[in-house]
């Protein structure tokens, strides 16, 4: 009779190619997409992450490759004049000096503002009292 060899019992490696990896990330995937794309779990993907250097590397070199180009075709657009990439630019690396939107912080004292308005009403109410006595005397 033959006898089986009997291999470790549990599930198929799976295995990552990092560079596989890079290019996606290269391309603007975020790393649910990575997944996806190679068919495989988040919780998978982290593990091999974490356990070789070598993805967690692709995945930061493809990132820094996506970003060198955006970045490049950017600084293109800004010295051709495009007016919406000078404007992106600006309120991106200096949002404080260059936003659309202004904050106005006011603080008001609630109770100060109804005494005064109050007040206000009495003065009117008792100007409306006056006419009305002076409309009276005059018939």
């Amino acid at each position: 009779m033959e006898q089986k060899t009997k291999g470790k019992p549990g599930r198929k490696k799976i295995i990552i190619d990092a560079e596989q990896v890079e290019m996606l990330a290269s391309q603007g995937l975020g790393i649910m997409d990575i997944c996806r794309t190679l068919g495989i779990g988040w919780d998978t993907f982290n593990k091999n992450r974490k356990r070789k250097k070598e993805i967690s590397d692709a995945l930061e070199r493809g990132k820094a490759k996506g970003m060198k180009v955006a970045t490049f075709k950017l600084m293109e657009q800004i010295h051709e004049g495009n007016f919406q990439a000078i404007q992106f630019y600006l309120k991106n690396r200096a949002p404080d000096d260059w936003s659309d939107r202004q904050e106005v912080n006011h603080n008001i004292n609630l109770k100060d503002a109804l005494s005064h308005a109050q007040t206000r009403m009495k003065v009117i109410n008792h100007q409306e009292t006056e006419q009305l006595s002076l409309k009276d005397v005059d018939k």
